[in-house]
């Protein structure tokens, strides 16, 4: 429970300081007054104030806040003065009235404005893209082992409609000879238009097969997998596998007497079974084991599909990966392709939502996101660094929605007024404003409710 805590707090404060830092920095260059930067929100513990800012670590660390001088015609009227913080909290702060009302943010152009509402959602953008090339250039590429011969076909799939088998070994594609995984990748990403010859082995046999890959959405299905071994690379602290005393550099033989040659094996029996104690045979420093794992349910979307999900068994284990180191200059480009390409999914995922193909349960609220910050922990700190590139890029898709109070509604007013060279009318914007509150308060309501029904069990689907 603590790492769960701990991990949503990280989570849930780097993204929002950073986002709040982007309104502040950018503020500070335009020249509009910034009266607050806090950490946190809540009463101040600690605050100074330097030069015209006050700079604070509140009390409630989840995330953090930036106060402008005149930040709207109200704030104005009543001198800047908040009533729903005490007076003394108030003295270091300089009141509206001694600021020079050219370096209110009302009063800055739409432009203006328009850039220091959207630095919040892009500093979002950028801390993902950092933690990307990072991640690349201190971790290196996780690679499949080196490998041609055919460990899965999906049924159903275009390697299952041919004929491709479990065990095969691909020789050449089209022509081209092939002795890993990245080489079937490449060659079939090149000729994926087309039909491809493949020439592989089959125990003694040589046999030539015509290989036609489906595309639907711009992605391409193949419906095969390179083999992968049984020996486990990654181990969840705390999971069913952990109890047992499994860790990285295991190898699964057996479960339930059932013997285990490849990864698949092992997670198509544990999926199957959930909340089924299973005997596993495994292995590790030429030492042999026998314990009975029970697999704990999990939902997870369905292979291939964005929209659909269903409960697997998982016992906390992942295979052994190889990795390659990559110089800085492939770290960055590798960065923004992995962080434009989050992007895209979360637009596909918003436009499925929108159009009824995708249900409500894929929606979480701060439950959700704080138990998923600690399964990552769990898996190890690297994976919690990657959740946390995933959620800033999340935030930053979902504040740039056109709908107030998000950064986007702002940013669509500000729009208007430039295109049409006049405010939006006051009453208006409240109207405006108001209505944006009650819709993101009845979400928060609603995702909140989603959580608890998945945490005290009155969904079908818990996690």
């Amino acid at each position: 429970m603590l790492i769960t805590i701990l991990a949503g707090v990280f989570i849930l404060s780097i993204v929002i300081i950073v986002h709040e830092f982007g309104h502040f920095i950018v503020a500070k260059k335009l020249g509009i007054f910034v009266k607050v930067f806090s950490v946190g929100f809540g009463r101040k513990l600690i605050k100074k104030r330097i030069g015209e800012t006050v700079y604070a670590i509140s009390a409630l660390p989840f995330g953090g806040y930036v106060k402008f001088a005149g930040e709207s015609e109200t704030d104005i009227e009543q001198g800047g003065d908040k009533a729903e913080e005490p007076k003394e909290q108030k003295t270091d702060e300089i009141p509206d009235s001694e600021i020079d009302p050219d370096r209110y943010f009302i009063n800055k152009r739409p432009l203006i404005r328009s850039a220091v509402v959207f630095a919040g959602p892009f500093f979002n953008y950028v801390l993902a893209v950092l933690i990307y090339v990072a991640m690349f250039a201190i971790q290196g590429l996780r690679l499949l082992p080196e490998t041609a011969t055919i460990g899965q076909v999906t049924a159903g799939s275009p390697a299952d409609s041919v004929g491709l088998m479990v065990g095969d070994e691909i020789l050449e594609i089209a022509g081209t000879e092939v002795a890993s995984w990245g080489d079937i990748v490449d060659v079939i990403s090149v000729e994926k238009d087309n039909v491809i010859p493949f020439h592989i082995k089959r125990g003694v046999e040589r046999l030539d097969i015509d290989f036609k890959c489906r595309i639907e959405d711009n992605r391409i299905e193949i419906g095969f997998l390179p083999h992968i071994a049984s020996l486990i690379g990654q181990v969840k602290r705390d999971g069913p596998a952990y109890e047992v005393g499994i860790r990285p550099g295991a190898t699964i033989d057996a479960i339930n007497d059932t013997l285990v040659s490849s990864f698949y094996d092992i997670e198509r029996i544990i999926h199957a079974n959930p909340n089924v104690p299973l005997e596993i045979r495994w292995s590790q420093n030429e030492v042999e084991h026998v314990d009975s794992v029970t697999p704990v349910p999990k939902k997870v979307l369905k292979e291939g599909s964005r929209t659909e999900f269903e409960i697997v068994g998982q016992i906390g284990v992942g295979p052994h990966y190889e990795t390659e180191r990559v110089p800085l200059h492939r770290a960055a480009v590798m960065g923004f392709e992995s962080s434009n390409r989050m992007i895209k999914e979360i637009v596909l995922f918003l436009r499925l939502l929108l159009t009824g193909r995708a249900g409500v349960d894929a929606l979480g609220g701060p439950i959700l996101i704080t138990q998923m910050a600690g399964d990552m922990a769990r898996w190890g700190f690297n994976y919690l660094i990657y959740f946390l590139a995933f959620f800033s890029i999340n935030l930053c898709i979902f504040n740039l929605l056109p709908i107030l109070p998000f950064d986007g509604g702002h940013l669509t007013l500000f729009f208007y007024e430039g295109v049409a060279r006049r405010r939006v009318n006051r009453r208006l914007r409240e109207l405006l404003t108001q209505a944006g509150f009650v819709l993101l308060i009845l979400l928060m309501v609603f995702v909140v409710v989603i959580d608890l029904s998945r945490c005290t069990g009155s969904s079908p689907t818990l996690f």
